[in-house]
């Protein structure tokens, strides 16, 4: 029993390290080599989040205009594109994607994301 508890002491040891620098890499890495080649509009989503964490809201837009290509009816990428154009200073195409996403959530009865949308507009309208 002891020499299992050794054993497992040891490999943690020298397993913690390389998951913290696994993690560290992953964390700095650009969004482009964390999600090479999205195919999905949930892949597209998430590395356009990534981009948009980074400031990069012009490539965070793009992603996330991918990802309203693939799967239109998803009101997640209007509203992401909403959140990339106002991190782009241009509220008024923000406002219609925030717009289109409350229609789309009207459409599927999605009470959330119909007062997530009306809260979006509301908070834009605010700084106007």
């Amino acid at each position: 029993m002891f020499s299992f508890l050794k054993l497992c002491a040891i490999a943690m040891v020298i397993a913690f390290p390389i998951f913290i620098w696994i993690g560290f890499e992953q964390g700095n890495a650009p969004p482009e080599k964390v999600i090479s080649q999205p195919k999905t509009a949930d892949e597209f989503l998430q590395r356009g989040n990534l981009y948009e964490k980074d400031g990069n809201y012009e490539d965070a837009l793009k992603d996330y205009t991918q990802a309203v290509a693939l799967r239109p009816s998803d009101e997640r990428g209007y509203v992401r594109q909403g959140l990339a154009l106002e991190g782009l200073n241009r509220p008024q195409g923000a406002l219609q994607k925030y717009q289109k996403a409350k229609e789309i959530a009207q459409a599927q009865g999605d009470r959330n994301e119909i007062k997530h949308a009306d809260f979006l507009i509301q908070q834009l309208n605010q700084r106007k």
